[in-house]
């Protein structure tokens, strides 16, 4: 969990133009605590946040939450799986499918869930995580291979990857093009980018059915605090063809089943909630998942899956023989 103010200053954010086309053309689509706005780009269709936060990666630089509570340390002990250990395997499925075996970098590891599963699926498995704090607790706890850098500053050696990661991490980046021309290199040829993110569009509808409620304000729809950018199918496909790569599958991943512990206990933990303390909740989630799904088969923009799965590969460079 970042550490988030309830609203920030006109001094603490920044304008930036489109993350995705660099335009400055966009309408206001919502704007939460009080300065962070968040915007579509009238060229591209790009969701992100605009102004945002100067250094919005700074709100995970010092986390060392996970290992606040005696639960938390059951987890990486494993006695009680991790919330969202059925998601990452989830994930790992789809992946193994293209890339069953290699090398498998996971760019912002945070404390190491998600590799020491991909661990278990038979990748070797190297975490990149700026923050040091998380990154001594994934050595610690799962004696992970972590980095603690940033990918530009990582000197990984060209080609060295079969599989790279981005769970949860896009939607976070400020430049993802940047990111992507940044992976390229270390991706081997034939290599795989897989990419979770939240669906822009699901929180344009959300945004709506608050208005229609009466809640509109109520609800920090956007987490523009730490999601600067906020993608769907078609920006998505624009992002890969801008960077060279191509979208070679697209899904509603399953539901993250956040749990709501503090509502019983006062902090938040990092085990599954059982069913009957949240079943409304996760009855809400299952159904959008399932219209998301829906949507996806029949080739419709997804409004209903609250997120995205998309595997890239790079595109294959056309010869041209020399005369």
């Amino acid at each position: 969990m970042a550490y988030a103010k309830s609203t920030y200053s006109p001094d603490e954010v920044e304008s930036c133009d489109c993350p995705l086309c660099d335009n400055n053309d966009f309408a206001l689509v919502h704007v939460e605590r009080e300065s962070l706005q968040v915007v579509q780009c009238g060229v591209c269709d790009l969701i992100y946040v605009n102004p945002r936060l100067k250094n919005p990666s700074d709100n995970y630089r010092g986390e060392d939450q996970c290992t606040a509570h005696e639960t938390a340390t059951m987890v990486f002990e494993k006695k009680i799986p991790h919330h969202r250990e059925q998601c990452y395997r989830y994930e790992l499925d789809k992946i193994k499918k293209l890339n069953p075996t290699g090398k498998l970098l996971d760019i912002g590891s945070h404390c190491g869930h998600f590799l020491n599963i991909a661990e278990e699926y038979g990748y070797e498995v190297t975490g990149l995580e700026p923050s040091t704090p998380l990154s001594e607790i994934a050595r610690k706890y799962y004696n992970l291979n972590i980095v603690t850098d940033e990918l530009d500053k990582a000197a990984f050696k060209e080609k060295s990857f079969d599989v790279v990661t981005l769970i949860d991490v896009f939607e976070h980046i400020t430049d993802p093009k940047k990111m992507l021309n940044d992976i390229s290199p270390v991706l081997k040829d034939d290599g795989i980018i897989c990419i979770k993110v939240p669906n822009g569009n699901y929180n344009i509808l959300k945004l709506k059915l608050a208005g229609l409620i009466g809640h509109k304000e109520k609800y920090d729809l956007f987490d523009s605090y730490e999601h600067v950018v906020h993608y769907s199918k078609k920006t998505i496909y624009k992002m890969a063809k801008a960077c060279g790569f191509k979208v070679v599958s697209i899904g509603v991943p399953i539901p993250i089943h956040t749990p709501n512990w503090p509502k019983y206990v006062g902090y938040s933990l990092d085990y599954r909630m059982p069913f009957a303390l949240d079943w409304k909740r996760i009855i809400i989630r299952e159904f959008f998942y399932l219209m998301g799904n829906l949507e996806n088969l029949l080739g419709l923009p997804v409004h209903f899956g609250p997120d995205l799965l998309f595997i890239l590969k790079k595109e294959k460079k056309s010869f041209t023989p020399k005369e």
